[in-house]
């Protein structure tokens, strides 16, 4: 297992409960940040708060898979939004979290990863973080959006259940040095900040443009399982003015992906 070591800005963060003004819970041990930020939600927690969690007991991926939460080793949060954007938009959320999430690990690392629609983001082909989208109920404040990140920092490789096999990487592995988490945090929330603000104006085409540049799955071969399990392969085209992705089959004919499974038919990789 891997060591731990003294993080000043995770501690920091979590003895003041503030990032530049926005609120930040940080708690040792929860089921769900998702769920638990959906509560908060509920009782009218403004946007901008994050909870955090040192470990997850039933972190939660996409399609209903478990996000492994070892303590210590990832970050685990979730940030309340209330964008001035429709149920319609959801999937443009995810990818705009997604580019925002890229831009601060490259910032704070230099690592260069890619992104894979439409929740994951990889390097070197193996998944470093993935977020899940989720929508609260409506109240007089808005409609809260829970924006809910997991990402690999300080895991080493005995620290991924077996089940990943080489598929899971952090960032401590692919730099081969010790990230605070604080650091991390801090970076990521303020460019999901400044990214959303960017879609609400108007600028998911720009946001798009930005987005396939690091677009892992665009012109590779990939196999769809659909929600009735039918599988379609064919040619990932990326994702289109909606943020749903386009795949060109044999026939030559387009499908519009809205959910399902994906997997890269050429390394194995599969979209969870």
């Amino acid at each position: 297992m891997t060591e731990l070591k003294s993080e000043p800005m995770w501690e920091q963060l979590r003895d003041e409960g503030g990032i530049n003004g926005r609120q930040v819970l940080i708690y040792k041990r929860l089921n769900s940040t998702n769920t638990t930020a959906l509560n908060l939600s509920a009782e009218g927690a403004p946007p901008g708060t994050v909870v955090a969690a040192d470990s997850q007991s039933a972190g939660r991926g996409r399609l209903g898979r478990k996000w492994q939460s070892p303590p210590g080793l990832g970050l685990y949060f979730s940030i309340i939004s209330r964008p001035r954007l429709g149920l319609s938009d959801l999937m443009k959320i995810t990818l705009t979290a997604g580019l925002a999430l890229r831009t601060a690990i490259f910032a704070t690392s230099a690592l260069e990863t890619e992104l894979k629609w439409p929740n994951d983001i990889l390097w070197r082909g193996k998944k470093m973080a993935g977020i899940l989208t989720e929508c609260g109920a409506a109240s007089e404040k808005g409609r809260a959006v829970i924006i809910g990140i997991g990402l690999n920092v300080n895991s080493g490789p005995d620290d991924f259940p077996a089940e990943m096999g080489r598929r899971g990487v952090s960032m401590r592995m692919a730099a081969e040095r010790f990230y605070d988490r604080g650091l991390i945090l801090t970076a990521v929330t303020e460019a999901v900040e400044r990214e959303v603000k960017r879609l609400e104006s108007g600028a998911f085409a720009a946001i798009l443009r930005d987005w396939r540049r690091w677009d892992a799955s665009a012109g590779r071969q990939l196999t769809w399982l659909k929600p009735d399990g039918m599988p379609v392969c064919g040619i990932s085209l990326g994702p289109d003015e909606n943020g749903l992705l386009r795949i060109k089959d044999n026939t030559g004919r387009i499908h519009q992906v809205i959910s399902g499974d994906l997997r890269l038919r050429d390394d194995g990789t599969d979209n969870n």
